[in-house]
């Protein structure tokens, strides 16, 4: 049994706490999604259902990278507290509009208003974890995280579903929410979140008042961060359209439970391939991450061709089950690649501009379920989703090749280290 596992990342002084604070900032996002559809398409239909779930995943996307740009200049608990609370006061005023069948175009702009005032929850652990723990835990910090979203969302749609039970979707997502602003103020107030606040203002001022302080800040943006934020935006495209894909389709049989179930064997199967991942995780002195994750996003793209024809409700589970599994190694390796990519001022953005990757992902898959359903019915829907996956393997492989010939200088312009 290896050091560097589970075990020994939970027994780490004050992961515990940040572990329980982080998963309940998170709650929101094994139920958004399957909710919003539902809660939106009851008032307004399909189109406007896709609609409002990309305005929530945009606002998420345009609004990340600024408070991931706060944590690393040392704001981050003030961060945390003023938008757990404000998330709950957005949401809880999209579901008042939603209720009052208010004009669609309010109901969309509220959606977008609650994405955006998520609170910054990977930004700050994410960068948390080099700095508390040894560096033989940091990727079983990253995977660790990876399973605790998969087992969100394998939980969500399930409590989610008692709510859609008994015809109030909407309670799932206000619960979720409180859930969220809890999670939020808990983690600003824990000693390592506050230390490391403390850290990043320090260096802050530091870079400030140093000699060279005239000297253009290290970018972030190179090209091969570039790629690797398109690889995960596409992966994610074909993961947002299934997302909203399942739920209509079940709903459009009155069978919206079916929905949640089809979606939690995804994330099961995504949380077991977590786990497996996190075991046998070839070595990089056997094959560097950037060759592993055009293996991987291959592996996905195969089995994506599986969920194509699945209509059944056992079939579809199995195929999805096996998608998810497959696409674990994917999301894990983003955040291997990108944080060595970046400086450590800009850490905190990085991973933020991952999550704005996911979250355009997801809203643009949404968008496109909701659009297809009514242009093209179900076939195409669940036809069309798998060059998301292709999309993703063609960048997965450039991006491999920007690494080797041009890595280092891009880790170098970014101040970053070069160790893809």
């Amino acid at each position: 049994m290896r050091d560097t596992g589970y075990r020994a990342f939970l027994a780490t002084r004050h992961v515990p706490s940040i572990v329980i604070a982080m998963t309940l900032a998170r709650l929101p996002m094994g139920v958004v999604t399957l909710v919003l559809v539902l809660f939106v398409s009851m008032h307004y239909g399909a189109a406007v259902s896709g609609l409002a779930t990309a305005a929530f995943t945009a606002g998420v996307a345009c609004f990340g990278p600024v408070f991931g740009r706060m944590v690393d200049r040392g704001r981050g608990p003030q961060a945390l507290r003023a938008l757990g609370i404000a998330e709950l006061c957005a949401v809880t005023a999209l579901v008042g509009v939603v209720d009052a069948e208010a004009p669609a175009p309010i109901a969309i702009a509220c959606s977008f208003a609650a994405g955006a005032l998520t609170p910054p929850i990977a930004g700050t652990t994410r960068s948390l974890w080099p700095h508390m723990l040894d560096m033989r835990l940091v990727s079983t910090a990253y995977n660790f995280e990876v399973l605790v979203v998969d087992l969100i969302y394998v939980g969500g749609p399930l409590a989610a579903s008692v709510f859609i039970a008994f015809g109030k979707p909407e309670w799932g997502l206000m619960a979720a929410t409180i859930g969220c602003t809890i999670g939020s103020l808990a983690l600003a107030s824990l000693a390592p979140v506050q230390k490391h606040a403390r850290r990043n203002r320090l260096r802050e001022r530091q870079r400030r008042d140093a000699a060279d302080a005239r000297r253009a800040k290290p970018r972030l943006m190179t090209a091969a961060v570039a790629l690797l934020l398109l690889v995960c935006l596409a992966r994610m495209c074909y993961a947002g359209w299934m997302e909203a894909l399942i739920p209509l389709f079940y709903a459009s049989m009155d069978a919206g439970i079916l929905g949640s179930a089809a979606i939690s064997a995804w994330s099961i199967g995504a949380a077991v391939g977590v786990v497996l991942f996190n075991r046998f995780q070839p070595s990089t002195r056997t094959i560097a991450l950037r060759i592993q994750l055009p293996l991987f996003a291959a592996l996905f793209c195969a089995v994506t061709l599986f969920g194509a024809g699945a209509r059944e409700f056992p079939t579809l589970c199995l195929a999805l089950f096996v998608i998810g599994m497959a696409g674990a190694p994917c999301d894990n390796l983003y955040y291997q690649i990108g944080g060595p990519l970046a400086c450590q001022e800009r850490q905190a953005e990085m991973f933020s501009w991952l999550n704005t990757a996911t979250s355009v992902g997801v809203s643009a898959g949404a968008f496109f379920a909701g659009v297809s359903v009514e242009a093209g019915g179900f076939s195409a829907a669940f036809a069309l989703p798998v060059a998301c996956s292709a999309a993703a393997l063609m960048l997965a492989i450039a991006l491999a090749r920007r690494i080797g010939t041009h890595g280092r200088g891009d880790a170098r312009r970014a101040g970053g280290r070069d160790t893809t």
